[in-house]
């Protein structure tokens, strides 16, 4: 009598090789996303650099050179740009997690039910007076089905903790930097009083 079924096995097989390849798609494509944002990112930087360069360039005296140095000193566009950076990739970072996580749970279920079926075909066959150690292993896989369930809820609140933080402090970095702006043209209005 054999426990081995060859169907089985390669249906397991043929299932994390479809598991694997759609694990790698979603990180392919996470990165994907991430090349998109940095890029973008990078283009607006440059955008923005060459946009400064050009109004330098066309200052004729030192009030317009005041006036360009006061536009500068605008951090709340540049803090918000990088706020939103942080969130999107944040976001993406999140997605891709959750996407992966539900893809690994279906297939840790369906591993779960082939053992179970593994373990009641051994028991059902098992030799009189094994039912001591088939009833051990049984405890022994529902406690490492519990373990994992346990994990999974951990990893998830970690997971909703740190977004949760992620969102407060993006909140008041984004709250401090309007202060910020709102703070500096008063102090240059008032510097620029004193001469």
């Amino acid at each position: 009598m054999t426990f081995f079924n060859s169907e089985k096995l390669q249906s397991a097989q043929k299932a994390n090789l479809d598991l694997l390849q759609q694990i790698s798609g979603k990180v392919f494509a996470s990165v994907e996303q991430l090349s998109q944002l940095q890029f973008q990112a990078l283009r607006t930087a440059t955008e923005e650099n060459f946009d400064g360069v050009r109004k330098l360039l066309a200052v004729k005296d030192a009030q317009g050179f005041a006036e360009l140095q006061a536009s500068f000193t605008k951090p709340n566009v540049q803090a918000e740009r990088l706020a939103e950076f942080n969130r999107q990739v944040q976001a993406l970072i999140v997605g891709t997690q959750s996407d992966i996580a539900k893809l690994t749970e279906t297939q840790v279920a369906a591993g779960t039910q082939q053992v179970q079926e593994f373990v009641e075909a051994l028991s059902k066959n098992a030799p009189a007076g094994s039912e001591p150690v088939v009833a051990a292993f049984k405890t022994s896989l529902a406690n490492a089905g519990t373990v994992f369930e346990s994990a999974q809820k951990a990893v998830k609140q970690a997971t909703d903790v740190a977004q949760s933080n992620f969102d407060a402090a993006s909140k008041a970095a984004t709250e401090a930097t309007a202060a910020a702006g709102k703070a500096a043209p008063e102090a240059t209005k008032a510097s620029s009083g004193n001469k």
